[in-house]
């Protein structure tokens, strides 16, 4: 087997005295990659075991594992530690993208928005041609759960080497082998899953569409040579205005239709032989007839033992794997938006929608109703009415008229009797405005007004074009008061 190399950014040394048995690398698609052991101190490997931290690094295979997950035990002289070292690829989670855009992507402009400017030596490429994808929101997050995005709504498969990243379409991922599975053969066991609920051999795509509604071309149908196995299953329509020529989507719908059985197994090897990840083989297993391709989608080696693989096989278009991570993803997201107690974080939503939310809580009391002091606007008239259900405040009648401080109702609801004098005293002009009345002016004996009847003229209210000329009021005034101290002086 390969050596295994430690490297604390400091020194280098090969790793010996470890447990073989305990030496696993697991891999599957999209989603794990690691090696675990468990290394006993001793005197050859003192020094190494020292070495042995978190971010350590261990080389095996040409490829970089980081220590992430130490279990350091001791029982009498003997010290141990259990190592769990995921591939250095999944780091990548160190580097941030801060801002969002939502656009039509292309895969590249999708891995330039998640992988530009970091700083920890990650580089790409993508081998194949991908569609264009609506993403809306992309961003603000880290660059491996924006990278598990990507996978997941452009269908691709990444493989890595080391810090190099290489995108892959799904469809033409995995060596094609003359390799096969057969059962009694290289397996005495197989563990299988067989599902036909989304088994469909017949599918109609429809492109771009013009201004008056016409299609850019005719819908395409492509019918599966296993029709003729499983009779004529239509599935979904592909429905996609980014075809504008129908040979696209003659290529295009094939890869959409799960024409065959869904299977998954898992296939421990009687041999320990070279399994490749994604390695396309045949799988033959007479009891139940079937004769079909799978595909290598995980596995698990003993590099360090004579001990045969435990592999997982698939035909499925989304394996097992991919509603894993998918699953994985979804779960992220909602945690991003749904808190742990249950109610949505408004820093989740867009800001019109944030803002909106933010408006109605703040008038939103603790039982559920609209505190009305604490919102703002008015209804319109014609969408507000009174229903037979509608409470009033005690001692409020809407069907009598209340007039505070001018009349109040009688314990049985009749007016009083002085009260409705008081209504009498109210006269309105053509105009519909009060005209307010006094008592009658008297005069003295010679025809003057008194000062308290002229301070009550101060409170006349006048409407139209009837208006007081204040300063003649006034100078009047003046001579009457002159006359009057004359007259109480006993001139005339």
């Amino acid at each position: 087997m390969n050596d295994l190399i430690v490297n604390d950014s400091l020194n280098e040394e090969i790793l010996i005295d470890f447990d073989p048995d305990s030496l696993v690398e697991e891999w599957a698609k999209n989603s794990a990659w690691s090696i675990s052991l468990q290394v006993i101190k001793t005197p050859r490997n003192a020094v190494t075991f020292e070495m042995i931290q978190n971010e350590t690094t261990i080389l095996y295979a040409g490829q970089k594992f980081v220590i992430k997950g130490l279990e350091p035990k001791a029982s009498g002289p003997v010290t141990i530690k259990n190592i769990t070292a995921p591939h250095i690829y999944f780091t990548c989670q160190d580097h941030r993208q801060y801002e969002k855009q939502s656009k039509t992507w292309t895969i590249e402009d999708a891995m330039h928005w998640a992988f530009d400017s970091n700083v920890l030596g990650f580089t790409w490429e993508v081998i194949g041609t991908f569609p264009h994808i609506q993403m809306d929101e992309f961003g603000d997050a880290n660059a491996l759960d924006m990278l598990n995005k990507i996978l997941s709504v452009f269908g691709a498969v990444v493989e890595a080497d080391n810090k190099h990243l290489v995108l892959h379409p799904a469809s033409s991922w995995g060596l094609i082998t003359s390799k096969q599975i057969r059962y009694q053969h290289n397996t005495d066991e197989i563990s299988v899953s067989i599902d036909t609920s989304n088994l469909k051999t017949v599918i109609r795509g429809f492109g771009a569409q013009n201004e008056d509604g016409s299609y850019v071309f005719d819908p395409i149908t492509y019918t599966s040579p296993n029709v003729e196995k499983f009779g004529e299953r239509h599935a979904e329509p592909i429905r996609d205005d980014r075809f504008t020529n129908p040979e696209s989507m003659q290529t295009y719908l094939p890869t959409q239709l799960n024409d065959e059985p869904e299977i998954s197994m898992t296939v421990p090897l009687k041999v320990d032989e070279e399994v490749n990840r994604g390695e396309h083989r045949l799988l033959i297993y007479e009891p139940m007839d079937l004769d079909i391709d799978v595909q290598v989608i995980a596995y698990k080696k003993y590099p360090a033992v004579k001990k045969a693989p435990e592999v997982t096989f698939s035909n499925k278009s989304q394996d097992v794997v991919d509603v894993i991570t998918g699953f994985a993803s979804t779960t992220k997201t909602v945690n991003k938006v749904i808190s742990s107690s249950g109610s949505i974080n408004s820093d989740a939503l867009g800001t019109d929608i944030s803002q909106a939310v933010q408006k109605i809580n703040s008038v939103i009391t603790s039982d559920g109703n609209i505190d009305l002091n604490k919102s703002e606007g008015r209804l319109d008239d014609s969408k507000v009415s009174v229903g037979p259900e509608t409470t009033f405040a005690e001692g409020y009648d809407p069907t009598e008229i209340q007039m505070p401080g001018l009349a109040t109702q009688s314990k049985n609801g009749l007016m009083a009797a002085a009260d409705k004098k008081k209504l009498d005293l109210i006269v309105v002009d053509d105009d519909g405005h009060p005209i307010i009345t006094i008592p009658v002016v008297t005069v003295t004996k010679d025809g003057l007004m008194k000062k308290e009847d002229f301070a009550k003229l101060g409170r006349i209210l006048f409407s139209g074009s009837n208006s007081i000329d204040l300063q003649n009021i006034l100078d009047t005034l003046e001579n009457h008061e002159q006359r009057i101290t004359e007259l109480e002086g006993g001139t005339e």
